[in-house]
C-alpha cells in the first residue's frame, strides 16, 4: 500500500557513513539522546519491548533497536528483511497485530495521543542530523515534526520485523 511518504527522496549520505547494524556490533561507541513524540496508538515502545522478548534478545537495549530501525528507514529500506544484515534480520515476529494502525494513517487525524521515545543512539550514525536532512530535502515534510517521521520509520521497521 503506498502513500505520501513512499514519494519521499532520501537524501545523499557521505561515503563513510558506517551501518547501524556495524556501529552496534562494536564493543563501545559513544551516544546521543534522541526524544520523539510518537502516536499512542501506534505502540511502539510496546512493540519493541515484543521483539526483544520473542527474539530472546533481552540483552539488546530498545535504544539499539531504535537505531537500526531509524539507520533502515534513512537508507531507503524497502519492504525486504535482507536490507538488514545479520544477526539482525534474524529476529523476526508473528506479524504486527491488525488492530494497529499504519504511522501515516495516524498522523493523517487532528488530535493524535502521543508518548515520549527516548533513546540514547549512537552518535556515529549522526541520526538527529540525517533525519533533519531528510525534512529539508523533502518540502512536503518541513511543516511536519521530526518525531512524525521517527513515528513513520519505525512503525515500518517494526512492521517489516512481523512485530
Amino acid at each position: 500500500m503506498a502513500s505520501d511518504w513512499d514519494a519521499y527522496i532520501i537524501p545523499d549520505e557521505p561515503g563513510d557513513l558506517v551501518r547501524a547494524e556495524e556501529v552496534l556490533s562494536q564493543r563501545y561507541f559513544d551516544r546521543v539522546p534522541l526524544n520523539a513524540s510518537v502516536p499512542m496508538a501506534l505502540e511502539i515502545g510496546l512493540r519493541l519491548g515484543k521483539l526483544r522478548v520473542v527474539s530472546r534478545i533481552e540483552r539488546i537495549p530498545p535504544a539499539d533497536l531504535v537505531a537500526l530501525g531509524l539507520d533502515w528507514f534513512l537508507r531507503g529500506g524497502g519492504n525486504d528483511v535482507d536490507d538488514i544484515a545479520a544477526p539482525w534480520n534474524q529476529y523476526r515476529g508473528p506479524g504486527t497485530p491488525t488492530e494497529i494502525p499504519r504511522a501515516e494513517d495516524v498522523l493523517r487525524q487532528r488530535f493524535i495521543a502521543r508518548e515520549q521515545l527516548k533513546a540514547s543512539v549512537p552518535e556515529e550514525l549522526q541520526l538527529p542530523h540525517r533525519l533533519a536532512m531528510y525534512k529539508v530535502n523533502n518540502r512536503g515534510l518541513r511543516r511536519v515534526p521530526v518525531a512524525d517521521i521517527v513515528a513513520v520509520a519505525m512503525d515500518r521497521w517494526l512492521r517489516l520485523m512481523g512485530f
